[in-house]
């Protein structure tokens, strides 16, 4: 699997989620700040990569958020209503619709951040760190030959 056929495979998982109203892949604060966000969101920002000997596993912040009324008065009700929202990610991704697209593997421990923004809109979320393994056969037939000029 290709970071684009990941990439649009999280996209896909998250716009099939009856709670989330936009996804999007990129710089989550930039998006934000530019608005034309539809709440409850869902967003994804890669945040590293590495080999390994035979696998490449592909490092993601997921940021599931949703606007509240008024300052702190249903901040926890939001915070757990998206937690709920990542553990039903969590779930599509370990347990996926089609294996024979997905390869990925899912770390287990998933660490959660709470957060609250107040600029431009009163968000409340959760970011789940995440790492998507995939096959990597380091096939050495896949690389272009050289030209000469």
């Amino acid at each position: 699997m290709t970071l684009n056929q990941i990439v649009k495979e999280l996209t896909k998982i998250g716009n099939d989620h009856e709670q989330i109203n936009y996804v999007y892949f990129g710089d989550v604060w930039e998006r934000i700040s530019n608005g034309e966000v539809t709440y409850p969101a869902m967003f994804m920002t890669l945040t590293g990569a590495s080999f390994g000997a035979k696998d490449i596993g592909y490092s993601f912040s997921l940021y599931f958020m949703d606007r509240m009324l008024m300052e702190e008065t249903n901040e926890t009700e939001v915070l757990s209503d998206m937690t709920q929202v990542a553990g039903d990610i969590v779930a599509q991704l370990r347990y996926p619709e089609d294996y024979s697209i997905v390869t990925w593997t899912l770390n287990q421990n998933l660490p959660i951040t709470f957060y609250t923004e107040s600029d431009p809109d009163l968000l409340a979320g959760v970011k789940l760190d995440i790492n998507l393994t995939v096959p990597f056969i380091n096939n050495r037939c896949q690389i272009p030959t050289q030209y000469t000029y």
